[in-house]
């Protein structure tokens, strides 16, 4: 028996050493991201002033009661052109107005419509810099009571947050636009191009981090929630900045036809646009050494999806102190705001003899990082368990916040982190199959720096083999060798305490490693089942211990 005071230094060493080093570093940052993630009403922008049928049905809700309001310039014609359309369509609304918005407007001007449509024909540099801003005031209140603002004319483009105001001997004269849609670059009335707009380029070379949009004639761009879509005769091309690393990034979305089986052709996320941005001005990502994978403190369950292997839960419970001393926190993975609060694992915990037992949900990230009586539960927490859904949600709601930095302490004290599905690829520092349209793909522009980063060096995936997804991994780590791939089958789990994971459940995990020689006429990965072991920083199987009196 070895005693306390020979192993005391190598622990004390082993602490000074590795202490937050391996995936509790707490250096994800909040105040890089969006914290806007996305509006709550509906923006529509075009070129024309005058808006075809098609547009108004297919880009305003579908209320046989709303309000609308238009507002137009001193042009008659282009009133009337615009009325003429919107009561095709609309000829059920309550009340169709016209106006002219003044400086002296009042703050309730907008209040009582559903929908304000600004109708102009004047280039963007002939209106006044007051009444922009002005309109501006008015339709950001607007659009925060998720009501819809309707812009259609040369001036559509001030709704992005910087656009080319002119052409001045060549070169682009850019204006600060009212961001009414986010962090974008908007320029209307275009002709198609597969290389990008070259005025909307020249403006992101300074605006690394806004997103570009460029429209082609008679064609609207909606924004209504984080999603956009086109509608009209032509298309919209969305388009990054090139880096030291990456290439001009290009998406070109149509308006939504029949013949369109992928969402991706005529629908983009904003949100995961604007984070790709910002991450193509960051320090490259996954970097060429990450940290070792090794959970110092704590363990980690980390469950493929489908069912949880028997007993998982009685040892994450277990883990977390039992029925009297734990004090579990479930965090949901959802994209609403709101959710209910009866949630079954709760109520699993409490039969179980759970004394102590909370949920956490926002959406805001603000209070996420704030929210002193949000993050109580957090700081005293001895478990947490991670929902099923889609990943990239955890991101959004924690990354970077205070509540990030107490849920890694959770672990680092001792405590037990667990989760399925989406709940097992997030506790990896980099986030694997994060895309929020469709989740086909296995590498996410914009969220592959999202994970919470309970463990470092590893990619993490989910439902492996029951949604065939060995060749994502596959892709994966032949881009990123430096990461340690893992496919967990459903129902099937790993327990991880320092670098030993360990397999439990009906299926398999399957680890992916490139620093071994690849033959094409074997498996790319190695397969282990319940009750096997792998070491995640040697990358090799952990030989089953035998007993010294049997051998066995």
């Amino acid at each position: 028996m070895k005693s306390t005071l020979s192993v005391l230094p190598f622990f004390i060493f082993g602490i000074l050493a590795s202490g937050f080093a391996h995936g509790q570093t707490f250096d994800e940052r909040f105040d890089i991201w969006p914290v806007d993630l996305k509006i709550n009403g509906c923006v529509v922008a075009m070129h024309a002033e005058a808006i075809s049928d098609k547009i108004l049905e297919s880009s305003l809700p579908k209320s046989p009661s709303q309000s609308i309001l238009v507002l137009a310039d001193q042009n008659e014609a282009a009133v009337q052109s615009t009325l003429q359309s919107i009561l095709a369509k609309f000829s059920s609304s309550d009340i169709v107005s016209t106006s002219v918005i003044e400086e002296e407007s009042s703050d309730a001007l907008f209040a009582p419509w559903d929908t304000v449509v600004w109708s102009d024909s004047r280039e963007v540099n002939k209106i006044p810099p007051a009444l922009l801003k002005r309109f501006e005031t008015l339709a950001r209140a607007h659009i925060r009571h998720g009501k819809n603002i309707v812009v259609a004319g040369p001036h559509a483009k001030t709704l992005s947050k910087f656009y080319v105001e002119s052409i001045d001997l060549g070169h682009p004269r850019i204006a600060m636009g009212m961001n009414l849609l986010p962090d974008v670059v908007l320029e209307t009335n275009c002709e198609a191009s597969n290389e990008g707009n070259p005025q909307v380029l020249s403006v992101l070379a300074s605006q690394p981090r806004c997103v570009g949009i460029a429209l082609e004639k008679n064609t609207a761009l909606v924004l209504r929630g984080r999603k956009l879509r086109v509608w009209g005769e032509g298309t919209g091309t969305l388009m990054l900045h090139a880096n030291g690393q990456q290439p001009i990034r290009l998406q070109t979305i149509a308006p939504e036809s029949s013949e369109q089986r992928s969402p991706n052709r005529y629908l983009a996320d904003l949100t995961e646009w604007r984070r790709d941005a910002i991450d193509r001005t960051l320090p490259p990502f996954p970097p060429k050494n990450p940290e070792a994978p090794i959970v110092e403190n704590g363990t980690l369950l980390i469950v493929g999806g489908g069912g949880l292997p028997n007993g998982l839960m009685d040892r994450f419970c277990e883990l977390a102190g039992g029925p009297d001393n734990a004090k579990l926190v479930y965090v949901p993975c959802e994209e609403a705001d709101e959710v209910s609060p009866n949630q079954s694992i709760l109520e699993t915990w409490k039969k179980k003899g759970i004394q102590h037992a909370t949920m956490l949900h926002t959406k805001d990230r603000k209070k996420a990082n704030e929210d002193e009586e949000f993050l109580k539960p957090l700081r005293e927490a001895t478990g947490i368990w991670f929902g099923g859904g889609r990943q990239w949600n955890f991101a959004d709601s924690y990354y970077g916040t205070a509540a990030h930095r107490l849920m890694k302490e959770v672990l680092q004290r001792g405590g037990v982190i667990g989760g399925s599905s989406a709940g097992a690829s997030i506790q990896a520092r980099y986030l694997a199959r994060a895309t929020p349209i469709e989740n086909f793909n296995i590498m996410a522009p914009g969220y592959e720096r999202g994970g919470l980063g309970f463990i470092d060096g590893v990619a993490i995936d989910q439902h492996f083999t029951q949604r065939g997804r060995q060749r994502d991994m596959t892709q994966l780590v032949n881009r990123y060798p430096q990461l340690l791939g893992i496919g967990i089958d459903e129902t099937t789990a790993i327990t991880v305490n320092g670098s030993k994971a360990t397999v439990s459940g009906k299926g398999k995990v399957y680890f992916y490693d490139r620093r071994q020689a690849v033959y094409p006429d074997r498996p790319d990965y190695i397969a282990l089942e319940s009750g096997q072991s792998f070491d995640l920083v040697t990358r090799r199987e952990i030989a089953p211990e035998t007993s010294p009196t049997t051998g066995k």
